[in-house]
């Protein structure tokens, strides 16, 4: 839900387009404590990062961390949700760790679930809630005789949740995609097999594949150089590696003449530094440059 009071005010209709066309992509991406991950969102709708800005400086939004896990502020004035029904955020501990006086909706077991039940599987405490359950219902008056066959719907339920995960996947491939301007790679390193390599066609593939499998299926932990992160830490900085990062770390493969032992672990470290520090060396190498073309050869005899 959408509060006109707030997005008619005098403080939101100031800003510019884009920053309020970024607000309504955040609520809707929200969860259910009103945290969302910006940075997939700002890709997602074609936005950029100095919206987010303009929200934050309007205090519509707090950025809660480096990796862009935003909450929205008027969150709670706008979505009520009953405590049953709720789903506690993924960040909601780093949420309260950087709003400690924050007031958040305490879940609670839903009612068609307690395990206080009557014989024929109805809750003891009031009518079933859960849509599945209604379903159940409306077929047990057709045909009473399949009552029992149609009491659980777990794997409908699991089907559907399975299906929604694979959606969201697809989405982070295609944004992946897009960030590194895999057809590009793909175009380029094919021009060149068999002339420098056979396999760079390959390579691309597969240092692809390596940023969707971090993204896509994050790991409690990782370990990188024997540094410990977390999963959620490695998604943020996959995300944000561009078209040359990745050509950063071809070149560097292909002009080493020692043997990667480990080529996922080399290529997981190189990934996690690339997103760090990699368009900062290459602007400072051309930033030198230009320097050394501007003062010529002061010492040349």
């Amino acid at each position: 839900m959408v509060s006109r009071k707030i997005v008619e005010s005098a403080r939101f209709l100031k800003m510019p387009a884009t920053s309020q066309n970024l607000y309504f992509h955040l609520m809707v991406n929200a969860d259910d404590d009103g945290v969302v991950e910006a940075y997939r969102v700002i890709n997602m709708c074609k936005a950029n990062e100095d919206d987010l800005r303009v929200l934050v400086g309007k205090q519509f939004v707090t950025v809660l961390n480096e990796d862009m896990v935003t909450y929205i502020e008027d969150w709670m004035e706008q979505n009520k949700i009953r405590a049953d029904r709720k789903t506690d955020s993924l960040y909601k501990s780093l949420l309260l760790q950087m709003k400690p006086g924050l007031e958040l909706v305490e879940k609670k077991e839903r009612s068609d679930t307690k395990k206080s039940r009557t014989k024929d599987g109805q809750a003891l405490d009031g009518p079933r809630t859960a849509q599945g359950n209604l379903i159940e219902d409306k077929s047990n008056q057709i045909n009473p005789g399949k009552a029992n066959e149609s009491k659980d719907n777990s794997i409908s339920l699991s089907f559907e949740a399975d299906t929604n995960e694979g959606k969201m996947n697809e989405a982070y491939r295609g944004i992946i995609a897009d960030n590194i301007n895999l057809n590009a790679l793909m175009e380029e390193a094919q021009l060149k097999d068999g002339k420098y390599s056979t396999t760079e066609a390959d390579m691309v593939q597969e240092i692809y594949e390596i940023i969707c499998d971090a993204v896509c299926h994050p790991r409690d932990k990782v370990t990188i150089d024997g540094a410990v992160y977390t999963g959620e830490l490695v998604k943020g900085r996959f995300l944000k590696l561009k078209n040359v990062h990745i050509s950063n770390i071809l070149n560097k493969i292909l002009g080493r003449r020692d043997h990667i032992e480990n080529m996922h672990g080399y290529l997981i470290s190189t990934l996690y530094k690339e997103s760090i520090s990699g368009v900062i060396a290459d602007q400072a190498e051309l930033y030198d440059d230009y320097l050394n073309s501007l003062r010529g050869k002061p010492y040349a005899v």
